[in-house]
This record gives C-alpha cells, sequence and structure tokens, in this order.
C-alpha cells in the first residue's frame, strides 16, 4: 500500500507541511509573547507551535471518535497548511541560522541534526509503523476503519499522533509523521541553546556541551526514524516543564491562570498521543498547581484541569467504555483496553524487552550491540556528575526527575526510551550550574564525532532508497522485515481481497489487512473470546490467510483446521530483515497463502493442542 507513496513528492510535501505549520505559528504567536513577555521570538513561537499542532491533533481525534472525517477533509486542510508555508517562507529559513556564533562545537550539533534529517527522511521501515503507526490512520482514509477495530487489538495504542498523520497521509506526505519526530527533535535543541532566562543561561559553551549530549542518545536513532510519536510530547512536556518551572512562579491573577491553562492543555495533549506521558505530564502538572497554591489559587488550577480533562481525556474514556470495555478505571490505567486480552497485552508490553528493574544498567550500557538504540548511552552519566543540588530550580527538576525515574523502573518498559525526559530536565538544568566541563569538553567532542560517523552511514544506508526503485528495493529488503513476504503476496493475489495475515508489516500489502494477533493472547484461547475474535475478524469478510513457515501449524496457529486450500507458495521469500545496516545475517523462511472457506470460517471451533 505504502510502495503506492511517490518518494520524491513525500519528502516535498513533508517539508511543506512542517514549514506551514512553522510559518502558521509565527504568524499568530504575539498574544503569547503579551503574557511571557520575552525579546525571543522564536521561543515564543514553538510555544505556539506545539499549542497549534496539538490542537489540530485533538480537535480531529476527539471528534473522530465519534464522527466519520473523509480523506478529502484532511487533503484541504492539509493543503492550506501548506499554502501558509508560502506567507514570508523565510521564517524557517531563518530558524536554521539561529545561531550567531559558529564554534566547531555548533558546526559538529548541525552536522548531526542534518544525518537525523536526512533519517526522517528515508523510507518507513520498523515493524511498529508498519503494522499500526502509519497503517491505524491510513486504514481509516482509505477504509473508513474505526479507531480501534475490536479484531485489532494493538490499534487501541494509537491516539492523537496517529490522527496528526492523516494530514500527510492524506496527501501523499508518508515522511511527515517521521520528520515530525526530527522537527521536534529540533526544536529542543533550538529551546536549548536559545533559553535566557537569567545570566546563569548566557554561557553558551555550556549550552553546545548539553546540545550535543542529548543528541548523541542512541535512542534517538531508533525514535527520528520511526513514526511512534514519542518525541513530539516530550518536546512539548519540556516546554512545558520551562513554562511552570521559570515563568508561571513570576506571574499574578489573569496572566498567571491563562498561562497556567496553556501548560495544562498541552500536558493534557501529551497522554492522548501516547499512554505513557500521563506519567511526565502528571507530575509537571501538580509542580503546575503547586505554585498556584502558593498563591492561594489552586482551586481555579483544579478547575482548569477538570475543565481539560472533560474536554480532551475524557472523550477517549467514554469511546472505550461504549465500544471496548465496560470498566472505566481499568480502561483508564492501562493503554490496551480490549475486553479479553487486555491484562495479557498490557503485561506483555510493561516486560518489554525483559531488562531487570532492579539493576538498570541498560539505560547507558547495551547488552548487545544490535540493541544499542534502547538505551540513553555513556553520556547519560554526565547529567548525574554535574548537578548543584542547593538551587531551587535544581530541586523542582530533581524531585519530579526522580519521582519519574522511580515509578518508570517500576511500571514502564525497562528500556531507554521511557526515561528520555528525566534525563533531558537533569541535563537541562545541570549544565547551568557549574564549571565542571573542561574534563568532559573533548571526551563529548571525540564521542560525538564518532557517533556522526555511525550514524552518517546508518541514515545515508536508508536514505539512499529514495533516489530510485532498484535502491529502493535494495534498502528495503535488507532492512524491512516483511517487505519481501508482502511483495510477493502483491504480486500473486487479486488488488481488491482482504487477508488475514501472521506478519506485522501490514503497510506492505496493496489492501486491507486483518491481524491474527489475538492468537498470541492467552486470554483470547476462550471459546467465548475465541468467537468474539473471530465473528468481527468474518465481518472483514477475508478472502486469504498468509503465513510463514515460523507461524504455520504451531501450536498459536488456532485457524488451521478452518481454512481452504492452498492457493500459493514460495520458498525463501520471508527474509528476517532488520534496521540496523550492520545486521546482514538474516533468518529466511517460506511463504504460504491459503484460501478461506466463509462457510467452514462461520464454523470454526476453538482446539487447542
Amino acid at each position: 500500500m505504502i510502495q503506492n507513496f511517490s518518494p520524491f513528492f513525500s519528502i516535498i510535501l513533508s517539508i511543506l507541511l512542517i514549514n506551514g505549520l512553522f510559518n502558521l505559528s509565527c504568524k499568530t504567536s504575539n498574544k503569547i509573547n503579551i503574557i511571557i513577555k520575552t525579546s525571543n521570538f522564536f521561543f515564543i513561537t514553538v510555544i505556539n507551535f506545539f499549542l497549534i499542532v496539538n490542537f489540530l491533533a485533538l480537535s480531529i481525534f476527539v471528534y473522530s471518535l465519534f464522527f466519520n472525517v473523509n480523506q478529502k477533509f484532511f487533503q484541504i486542510a492539509a493543503y492550506i497548511i501548506i499554502c501558509f508555508g508560502f506567507y514570508k517562507p523565510s521564517y524557517l529559513l531563518k530558524l536554521l541560522f539561529f545561531y550567531k556564533k559558529k564554534t566547531n562545537l555548533f558546526f559538529l550539533i548541525c552536522s548531526i541534526l542534518f544525518i537525523y534529517f536526512l533519517l526522517s527522511l528515508s523510507p518507513p521501515t520498523d515493524p511498529d509503523s508498519l503494522e499500526y503507526h502509519i497503517t491505524a490512520p491510513l486504514y481509516q482514509l482509505l477504509f473508513n476503519d474505526a479507531h480501534f477495530p475490536k479484531y485489532w487489538i494493538h490499534s487501541q495504542l494509537s491516539g492523537s499522533g496517529e490522527t496528526l498523520f492523516k494530514y500527510g497521509l492524506s496527501i501523499g506526505a508518508l515522511n511527515f509523521s517521521q520528520l515530525l519526530q526530527f522537527f521536534s527533535l529540533f526544536l529542543l535543541i533550538f529551546t536549548i541553546l536559545k533559553f535566557d532566562y537569567t545570566q546563569i543561561f548566557r554561557k553558551s559553551g555550556r549550552k553546545l556541551i548539553i546540545c550535543l549530549i542529548i543528541l548523541t542518545v542512541p535512542v534517538f536513532l531508533f525514535l527520528v526514524s520511526s513514526s511512534k510519536p514519542q518525541l513530539f510530547p516530550i518536546a512539548t512536556n519540556f516546554i512545558a516543564l520551562i513554562l511552570v518551572v521559570f515563568y508561571l512562579p513570576n506571574l499574578n491573577n489573569n496572566k498567571l491562570l491563562i498561562l497556567f491553562s496553556i501548560i495544562i492543555f498541552l500536558l493534557f495533549a501529551s497522554t492522548q498521543m501516547k499512554f505513557s506521558f500521563f506519567l511526565s505530564s502528571g507530575l509537571i502538572s501538580i509542580v503546575a498547581i503547586y505554585e498556584l497554591y502558593k498563591k492561594k489559587m489552586h482551586l481555579h488550577g483544579i478547575i482548569i484541569c477538570f475543565i481539560f480533562f472533560i474536554l480532551i481525556i475524557l472523550p477517549r474514556e467514554v469511546y472505550e467504555y461504549t465500544n471496548l470495555n465496560q470498566n472505566f478505571f481499568t480502561n483508564f490505567l492501562n493503554p490496551t483496553t480490549d475486553p479479553y486480552s487486555a491484562t495479557n497485552l498490557n503485561d506483555s508490553l510493561k516486560h518489554g524487552t525483559g531488562n531487570s528493574r532492579f539493576l538498570p544498567y541498560w539505560l547507558f550500557f547495551p547488552i548487545s550491540f544490535f540493541s544499542i538504540t534502547h538505551t540513553l548511552g555513556l553520556v547519560a552519566f554526565f547529567s548525574f556528575l554535574n548537578f548543584n543540588f542547593k538551587k531551587v530550580l535544581s530541586k523542582k527538576i530533581l524531585f519530579i526527575s526522580i519521582v519519574h525515574s522511580i515509578l518508570s523502573l517500576i511500571f514502564a518498559q525497562p528500556t531507554g526510551r521511557f526515561f528520555i525526559e528525566p534525563f533531558i530536565w537533569l541535563l537541562f538544568v545541570s549544565n547551568f550550574y557549574t564549571d565542571n566541563l573542561k574534563i568532559f569538553k573533548k571526551f563529548i567532542f571525540i564521542y560525538s564525532i564518532i557517533f556522526l560517523i555511525i550514524i552518517g552511514y546508518f541514515s545515508i544506508n536508508l536514505f539512499k532508497g529514495n533516489l530510485s526503485h532498484k535502491l529502493h528495493e535494495n534498502v528495503m529488503e535488507k532492512n524491512a522485515d516483511g517487505y519481501s513476504l508482502y511483495k510477493w503476496a502483491n504480486e500473486v493475489l487479486p488488488n481488491d481481497v482482504i487477508i488475514i495475515s501472521t506478519h506485522r508489516s501490514f503497510a506492505f500489502f496493496k489492501n486491507k489487512v486483518i491481524t491474527y494477533e489475538f492468537r498470541y493472547l492467552k486470554n483470547s484461547t476462550t471459546n467465548e473470546a475465541f468467537n468474539y475474535y473471530l465473528k468481527n475478524i468474518i465481518e472483514q469478510n477475508p478472502a486469504y490467510i498468509m503465513y510463514s513457515s515460523e507461524t504455520l501449524n504451531n501450536e498459536n496457529d488456532l485457524l488451521k483446521n478452518c481454512r481452504g486450500d492452498l492457493f500459493a507458495y514460495k520458498k525463501g521469500v520471508d527474509a528476517k530483515a532488520g534496521r540496523s545496516p550492520f545486521a546482514r545475517n538474516m533468518r529466511v523462511s517460506d511463504g504460504y497463502i491459503f484460501k478461506l472457506d466463509q462457510k467452514k470460517l462461520k464454523n470454526c471451533k476453538l482446539q487447542l493442542n
């Protein structure tokens, strides 16, 4: 399906969408400056950018939970946004030349950012993006799917971030989701470099070091190349934290409440992009309410929070209660709310890679070379070694960072990307108070050059897939798991058929794919659950079911006695590729496609080994 997107036009349209959103933010940012009063025009624009983009994502997300929004609506909206980009297009160019002191460290930062930019414009290849980050919004546009189809449990992990991607997908801007992640990282770096609150923030050398440390975190390699909407809410919450710590305490009366409302809107909006942001957003919200409490305005703050809860968070809870699971508290406290498999899937999500929660060495050291993008890297130690515990600002950041880290170790998935926020928060504050830079400056500089060389090779290896059809095929076959399998299926199957597939990379098929994921979930292997999933799958009228030799006739194949004859077979068609350009030892398995007899499928009974 996504093979029909032109790489050239995808890149151009994605850049134009970002440019339009940023120019729209520049044009409408003056009203925010009345509250904050800073001479930094682009800092105000950054705040406004996250306000506008979050509003676009949330408003359509909430609306489309209950009403249909067709593809033409998003196409018109996307082209209107692009048109805004032609109003003073120099805004974005000025942003790119924002730093006056051109040092070796600055050029190194620019080089790493450019490589990340190339990476964000590379073809999407990670399984999560190809299963639901891209595919869920694409299916809503093309097939008028519900937000969370009852047979598609992983779709419940999507949110307002995926809704935002519809603006790009509707006009062929496949890279918009990835480019938005890069641009969020860019704005985070920009904010740190340009932020100047008091005299202690004016030493540019410290800011350059902190930005290099952040940019060399291996986790960003994965996040920038993925459509996973995580970097955008990370940057959103970072902006909200700055407003809470540095600006909110200095305001009174109406301006205080207006800024508090902006902060709460940003924080609550993040929770609808990804469930894990309930933790960081909640902690920052508590600090914001405390600032109001000190001025005896906390009741006003609680009322504002309640209003935004009704407008932003409650609609999804109502949808899930009405359509999925009639247990409000279970729905609110978990990322997936499937009536039969939520407990099992949520436990699996929490377990993640299986790293130890008691010995979190994996935060800094990868278990293997190929798991390096799960870590924060060695440079993360710097945020702890260069911290002043006596400053009031440090104490606030330190408090929520420690609480966040402890709760994440208990409840979150034990992998580095769930700890990025407290790492950035600590690093942001730590580098403004002490002078312990000389020891680390040379090390970080050399480390950054090595990192640049590695990610340069990694990024160019993927980006070259945009340059020609032959290179695209080569890149996808080596780096995108399931690409060869679906390419074969596209060749042998009719154009308009719907299939059931055991492979996650649904976005590669030319038509609609029905997931077979329920077979893996323990609670789904009861007669009641089996009939529930099967009923919702049959409603989609699938005509074929596809396997690899690894998934055919195994103990989890609950439909093996309910399918028809073998339709197609190909040896060695499913190459288990990896994202890393250094991983070339790929396992190969065969591909099988069976016909589905609807009568036989409707009479299917659960048979367990």
